[in-house]
């Protein structure tokens, strides 16, 4: 209808030839073209657009006046248009004619457009725009139409937003954050988290999350990044973790702990909070593991041979772990000790169980250095010595170790393996009389162990050697007074001192000592003859007669002088006091005598510094050094015991006395005599031979010693020692004087005698007839006619058995 109207209005306004037909009027003949095709009127005329004025709208027929454009419509008042997207073209509609020209005020946003020739509102928006109207115009030549319409321009929409992440790791109390995303599409004016960031983070502007986190977490946040184009969203996720753990350390690295012990380690780290802790392998029985702050702790109640542990701190963050080592070992031994430590065992000795004792841990192993003596062990669970010793050791030492798993105590014992202590050994006598240069041998018995050597204090004698049985042999060279020595026999078990008493007679020496520079003496009064007739007796005063009237002797340790008369004793005279320091020593004790008249001595003796007793009986000789007595005296036999062993242990007696008067009313001299009971200790006998009172005290000739005068025969006959017939008649004059007085039981006198007979031979005197003449010739051999006599004298003394 709009079209139709538009139509009619157009007609109506058009002038001319464009008036309605019948305003020509209506009289016209009307002619039919068909019948008459060439009649003007039926000339048909064909308008083109270009007939048509500016104003006119070529109909296709004919050209009419041109309608303005009316009513001008976009269809949209209002427009909201993005940046970047194409808008929804928009047809403007109108009545009218066709606009010619379109027009719009103001100029369009970039990008948009209005089509000239259609009107059409189209295109892409380059820019944002705020709301703002614009008029548009649609016109022709006959007018205008105007529609105003406002258009806004949003910016382009968020298209895609991209974190360099997709998973944001903070850590507590720490900095952390993600850049600034990558944004497609249009710039966001706004940002939105859902849900809220942690604490402590926020995003900015520019869609950078940043901050401190304050909360551990894991969450998913979504973010959108808006402007008013629209919006985009993209999602996150935040994990907010703890520091890792750093440096875990405990107080060390190896732990060497012992039973018992309390334990408290707490180790040290850096970095985050643990939450979590954990310890493989398993820790000792007694010890435990606080999972809360991977402390250990507890008493160790086993042992724990040395094993790494790991221990491990978790945290979100993540996780450290270290090791440590640990041993549990008893305490360790201390003070190791053996009683005694000083163990001196003898050979094929049983050692029963040496325990050590200790303090401290118990050891569960035991070790020695060196190995022991073969025989003997070494329990090496407890450390008990024990067994039989079978070969000698010098003392050694040995270090002994006492072993647990806690550490290891040692000491030290010394062991030594000797022999048997040395015993059983035994010489003939304690004590021994030996000759001067004169082989000697005094044998050691031996019934014990062995001995490995000997020793003697003081040192023997000059001469004198100890062998390495223990035996004394050689040729002492010297005379030395009585001495005590200890000799020792030493082996490895010990030592053991024995004693003897040895002294070294040298008789001549004696005789020189006595007798040097002495005067002959006539002291008056008939003397009897003092025979020596011990081994150690010896003569020294001889009467004009050739007789011994004064003889000297060693008693034992003591030495004894006789006088063949007891006025003798005290003559003022140089033997006498000589004799006394013989006998008696220098500066000794002398007792004199109870009833022998040598009382009016004492002046002098104190005069030579020695200390005089008077009226001494042989009851109490204890504080005397020498006894001063007569022979004949009224001692009975408990006294002359007495006196026996008063000499034998070192004193000394001085005797005189003679018996040739006593025996005219008494018998059996050499038995009887007082003096005489004592003769067989001291040697030296009073024979019932007056002598003479004028004494030569030259040095006489040694075979007027019998015992010389009986060895010098035996050399003549056994080793042919050449003896002159002086020497001969010396000899028989000294052996006859006793033989012809002593008995048999005389043994340290006939002893020699019968070994000098038995040597020899006894004497055979064939037959004699009176064909022949047989027979020993007295004279013509004087050592034989020695042998003879003496055999006689054996003979008549022998008993009938023999």
């Amino acid at each position: 209808m709009k079209s139709i109207s538009f139509l009619l209005v157009f007609l109506l306004l058009t002038p001319g030839c464009l008036s309605m037909p019948w305003g020509q009027g209506n009289d016209s003949m009307e002619i039919n073209c068909e019948l008459e095709p060439n009649d003007p009127s039926c000339e048909v005329i064909e308008l083109t657009e270009d007939d048509c004025l500016f104003n006119e709208i070529f109909t296709g027929d004919i050209c009419r006046l041109m309608l303005p454009p009316d009513n001008l419509d976009f269809g949209e008042e209002s427009l909201q248009l993005t940046v970047g997207i194409n808008m929804q073209p928009l047809t403007p509609s109108f009545i009218g004619d066709g606009p010619e020209n379109w027009l719009v005020n103001p100029r369009l946003p970039e990008g948009l457009s209005l089509d000239s020739e259609n009107g059409v509102l189209s295109g892409n928006p380059d820019v944002e725009s705020v709301l703002t109207s614009y008029t548009i115009i649609a016109t022709n030549s006959m007018g205008s139409s105007v529609f105003i319409i406002s258009i806004t321009i949003l910016p382009a929409p968020p298209d895609s937003i991209t974190y360099s992440e997709s998973t944001i790791f903070c850590t507590i109390q720490s900095i952390c954050g993600i850049g600034m995303p990558e944004v497609s599409g249009g710039l966001p004016v706004s940002w939105v988290v859902n849900p809220d960031l942690p604490e402590g983070l926020e995003i900015i502007g520019s869609g950078e999350i940043y901050g401190i986190a304050q909360q551990l977490g894991d969450s998913n946040h979504t973010v959108t990044a808006s402007n008013d184009g629209g919006s985009n969203s993209t999602n996150i996720r935040i994990i907010t973790t703890h520091q890792s753990p750093e440096n875990l350390y405990y107080s060390g690295h190896l732990f060497q702990w012992l039973i018992g012990e309390e334990i408290d380690e707490t180790p040290t780290f850096d970095g985050g909070e643990i939450i979590l802790w954990d310890i493989e392998p398993p820790l000792p029985e007694g010890l435990f593991f606080n999972l809360e702050s991977g402390t250990i702790f507890g008493y160790p109640t086993e042992l724990h041979a040395i094993r790494e542990h790991y221990v491990t701190a978790t945290n979100t963050g993540g996780s450290i772990t270290t090791s440590i080592l640990i041993s549990v070992s008893d305490f360790s031994p201390e003070n190791i000790r053996y009683e005694p430590y000083v163990l001196e065992l003898f050979v094929n000795e049983n050692l029963s169980n040496l325990t050590p004792n200790w303090s401290g841990g118990s050891p569960d192993s035991w070790e020695i250095s060196p190995n022991l003596p073969s025989g003997l062990n070494l329990n090496y669970r407890n450390g008990i010595i024990s067994g039989t010793a079978l070969i000698l050791q010098e003392p050694l030492n040995y270090q002994i170790w006492a072993n647990n798993s806690g550490g290891y105590a040692t000491t030290q014992i010394v062991i030594s393996v000797v022999s048997l202590p040395p015993n059983e050994i035994s010489w003939p006598e304690s004590q021994y009389a030996l000759k001067s240069n004169h082989s000697v041998l005094i044998p050691a018995t031996n019934n014990g162990p062995l001995i490995d050597s000997w020793e003697v204090y003081p040192e023997l004698p000059s001469g004198l050697l100890i062998l390495d049985n223990g035996s004394i042999e050689g040729i002492p060279n010297s005379r030395t007074d009585w001495q005590e020595y200890t000799i020792w026999a030493n082996n490895t078990g010990g030592a053991v001192g024995l004693n003897i008493w040895i002294a070294i007679h040298d008789l001549r020496a004696d005789q020189n000592e006595l007798l040097r520079d002495i005067e002959d003496a006539d002291w008056g009064g008939w003397s009897s003859l003092i025979l020596p007739i011990g081994e150690w007796s010896f003569p020294l005063g001889r009467d004009s007669n050739d007789n011994t009237v004064v003889s000297a002797s060693h008693v034992g340790r003591g030495k004894m002088v006789g006088y063949g008369h007891e006025s003798w004793v005290m003559q003022d005279h140089d033997f006498t006091m000589r004799a006394v320091e013989w006998a008696c020593g220098q500066s000794a004790n002398i007792g004199l005598a109870y009833g022998a008249g040598f009382d009016d001595w004492e002046d002098d003796l104190k005069e030579r510094g020695h200390d005089v007793f008077l009226s001494v009986t042989p009851d109490d000789l204890s504080e005397i050094d020498c006894l001063v007595d007569e022979f004949w005296n009224g001692h009975d036999d408990g006294d002359n015991s007495v006196i026996e062993e008063f000499l034998l242990d070192g004193g000394g007696l001085i005797m005189g006395g003679h018996s040739w008067y006593w025996s005219y009313s008494n018998s059996d001299v050499p038995h009887n005599y007082p003096g005489n009971k004592i003769s067989k200790v001291t040697g030296l006998l009073v024979s019932d031979t007056w002598g003479y009172n004028d004494i030569n005290f030259e040095l006489p000739n040694s075979l007027y010693t019998p015992h010389n005068a009986i060895d010098a025969v035996l050399d003549n006959r056994i080793n042919d020692v050449d003896l002159s017939d002086e020497e001969a008649s010396i000899a028989y004059k000294s052996i006859s004087a006793c033989s012809q007085i002593l008995t048999l039981d005389f043994i340290d006198f006939w002893a020699p005698l019968r070994e000098l007979i038995n040597s020899t031979g006894w004497t055979v005197i064939e037959y004699s007839t009176l064909w022949s003449s047989n027979g020993h010739d007295l004279g013509e051999d004087p050592v034989s006619d020695i042998i003879l006599r003496l055999e006689e004298s054996l003979t008549q003394n022998l008993p009938a058995q023999e």
